[in-house]
């Protein structure tokens, strides 16, 4: 037991890392399918009600 304290931490932080499974991975499968593109119509669609909202309340404001 004459090592010096540092010796001793090296040593069990070596055995620590042979005994865990460092270095293994785990391969997840990626998937192919790529997300269907949104309509061009949907993406109108939601502008056109946004603009109608943001103007309602701009009305709303004004008006009162």
């Amino acid at each position: 037991m004459a090592d010096d304290p540092e010796r001793l931490v090296t040593d069990a932080l070596r055995a620590q890392a042979t005994s865990t499974n460092a270095g293994f991975v785990a391969h997840v499968p990626i998937a192919d399918e790529r997300p269907a593109p949104v309509s061009v119509w949907w993406v109108l669609g939601l502008a056109l009600l946004l603009g109608l909202a943001a103007g309602t309340v701009a009305a709303v404001i004004t008006l009162s």
